[in-house]
């Protein structure tokens, strides 16, 4: 069943201030306003030209460029003046509740580690959020993939992170170690850590910082 795009056109009071921004997967942006709403913004190519023509959204085709973004009470921006505002944003979005939101996550890092003694050509280690869900932190491993896959994930809240055994060296095997000392802060909770952890993502992105070798390519 497909779900009706939300009207740009209705009647609304004044749009709440945008306090979050997460560049989800798949070309989402999982949006948080002052008034508590939690929402969901797809970048389609196609919306984003019917709805702002004059602006090359072919831009948003790139992983890296999507996730470079700053954000404030008032828009989302990218490099090149692209932005995009809250009115808009609140409007063209639809409402993130319940197991949804345990469904939007954002790759933090991921590295081929093979060989390993467990595989010799596929042992990938990931870290991921799931910013908006009841487990934030998702750390996995995939070992030799497709439909022998071997490995597995779980999502973790803050405390059980920090109390599972390895998760330090797991976050370095990732390509994220930069992650550590951002969740062990003098009074960090989930959401700090979540922001923090989201913001450097989105700082790096695009940058010779980012996690842009992903799958092949090991931390030096």
């Amino acid at each position: 069943m497909s779900v009706a795009e939300p009207s740009l056109n209705r009647a609304a009071g004044p749009v709440p201030p945008l306090i979050r921004a997460v560049p989800a997967d798949r070309a989402k942006l999982a949006l948080e306003f002052g008034s508590g709403d939690v929402r969901l913004f797809d970048c389609s190519r196609d919306r984003l030209v019917r709805d702002h023509p004059g602006t090359d959204w072919t831009v948003f085709a790139h992983p890296e460029f999507f996730r470079h973004l700053t954000v404030d009470s008032g828009a989302v921006h990218w490099a090149g003046d692209v932005t995009l505002d809250a009115t808009y944003l609140f409007a063209a979005s639809i409402p993130l509740t319940g197991p949804e939101r345990d469904r939007q996550f954002m790759r933090v890092a991921y590295r081929n580690q093979a060989p390993t003694p467990q595989h010799p050509t596929h042992h990938v280690y990931y870290f991921e959020l799931v910013p908006f869900g009841t487990h934030p932190f998702l750390i996995g491993e995939s070992i030799n993939g497709g439909h022998g896959e071997m490995g597995g994930a779980t999502t973790l809240r803050l405390t059980d992170l920090l109390a599972w055994p390895g998760w330090e060296e797991h976050l370095a095997l990732a390509g994220c170690d930069w992650a550590v000392p951002l969740l062990r802060a003098d009074g960090v909770t989930e959401r700090t850590a979540v922001d923090a952890i989201v913001r450097e993502v989105c700082r790096r992105a695009d940058t010779p910082d980012s996690d842009i070798h992903g799958y092949q390519a090991k931390p030096h």
